[in-house]
């Protein structure tokens, strides 16, 4: 008899990697990810959330479960030749309610696979990558995680072709999921649009590109000396500090301020309260990411609001844009300022980049759209779930 007519809801258990928490203040892009999309099965599926210790008040509203070993993996991680074993153990204390469940859902975690297989899970594993945790694995390591897995997700086509060509039994296995952008907070406010002002808003780590950002502004106020910029996020998920990085920031930041440059630091901002508004009066959203951004998150997010996007030549930020904003090399300043400044020059072009943004936001980046295709994909690797033989369990 079918699931639909016993009309039981397919268990599934999702895994955070790392030590990321569950929480809209001190969570990441992943927890981000599991909120959306599974808020919106809650009718077609009964997800659990596995991961770091989080606070009740700190928590999304979904179902959480985390181990009483976890202060024991603590301890273990600080021990130079056991540290390799916390995620083993972190597992192994889960086991009891792993097992009970139909499909687990791994986050950017392949060496967990095998992990959970000789744990004596039998169920479905769906490993769901988000950075490029196996482009640099070899085609015979690939592969046995093929034999080991039921279904493998990639949020950009990018990241899938990081291992597609070395695999191909595992890229038989391999869809893109797209992230997305929730098109009831993000939306257009024309009547909100600020003109001259460039926003950026992320980590204020080197990845990110800030650096590069502010010294693209400040070649760019000779050709448009009331042009602003605001920066907006902390070095943090919730939290900051004063490292070097941010130190350097400020000081270049400084340093524009006082050849007339408008720089305006915004601090931490709440997602679902404070972003919506920056990203609606933004003229211009950049995102000068100089390592491989697999997709970019925030990309979407300000297509949802029509707002014009300056993208890095990284990853998968092109394949998110397509044909709706401007492509550069992050690295190189004058190319950088001048996408920013044509744009500025140009308000219509402004708002047909951003029109065109919103329709393929739309038509490709709505979390109602990739809950669907999710829920379909857990249900399509249960039905088929491949169980590896004699696989020894792994004892305390």
């Amino acid at each position: 008899m079918g699931r639909s007519a016993m009309t039981a809801k397919l268990t599934v258990g999702v895994l955070l990697s790392g030590r990321e928490k569950f929480s809209p203040l001190y969570g990441g892009a992943l927890a981000r990810w599991t909120f959306e999309v599974y808020s919106r099965l809650t009718l077609r599926l009964e997800a659990t959330v596995f991961g770091f210790p989080t606070q009740q008040k700190d928590l999304y509203p979904l179902s959480f479960k985390t181990s009483a070993w976890s202060q024991g993996c603590r301890l273990v991680a600080r021990v130079p030749f056991l540290r390799r074993h916390e995620d083993a153990l972190w597992l192994w204390a889960l086991r009891g309610h792993l097992r009970e469940l139909q499909v687990l859902h791994v986050h950017n975690r392949p060496q967990w696979v095998p992990l959970l297989r000789r744990l004596g899970y039998q169920g479905a594993i769906v490993l769901h990558l988000h950075n490029d945790h196996v482009g640099h694995w070899s085609g015979p390591m690939l592969n046995e995680l093929a034999k080991q897995v039921d279904a493998v997700a990639t949020c950009s086509s990018y990241l899938r072709d990081t291992f597609a060509g070395k695999s191909p039994e595992l890229a038989a296995k391999a869809a893109v999921v797209f992230n997305g952008a929730n098109l009831r907070l993000f939306y257009p406010r024309e009547e909100l649009r600020e003109p001259q002002t460039i926003f950026f808003v992320g980590r204020i780590i080197p990845e990110k590109g800030a650096l590069p950002l502010l010294r693209a502004y400040g070649k760019l106020l000779s050709r448009h000396p009331k042009a602003r910029l605001v920066i907006g996020g902390s070095s943090g998920f919730g939290t900051h500090q004063e490292g070097n990085y941010v130190r350097q920031v400020r000081e270049l930041a400084g340093s524009i301020a006082q050849r007339g440059g408008r720089i305006e630091f915004t601090g931490y901002l709440d997602h679902d309260r404070d972003l919506p508004l920056w990203f609606q009066k933004a003229t211009i959203f950049a995102c000068p990411s100089v390592f491989q951004e697999p997709f970019g998150l925030v990309n979407v997010e300000a297509m949802a609001c029509a707002t014009p996007v300056v993208g890095a030549q990284r990853g998968g930020i092109p394949e998110v844009l397509g044909d709706t904003g401007r492509i550069v090399e992050p690295e190189n300043s004058d190319e950088l300022a001048n996408a920013l400044g044509d744009l500025l020059e140009q308000p219509n072009l402004c708002r047909e980049l951003g029109r065109a943004g919103h329709e393929r936001c739309r038509r490709l980046f709505d979390w109602d759209m990739i809950a669907e295709h999710w829920g379909s994909l857990l249900e399509q690797a249960s039905a088929a779930k491949t169980i590896p033989s004699k696989v020894p369990i792994l004892s305390p």
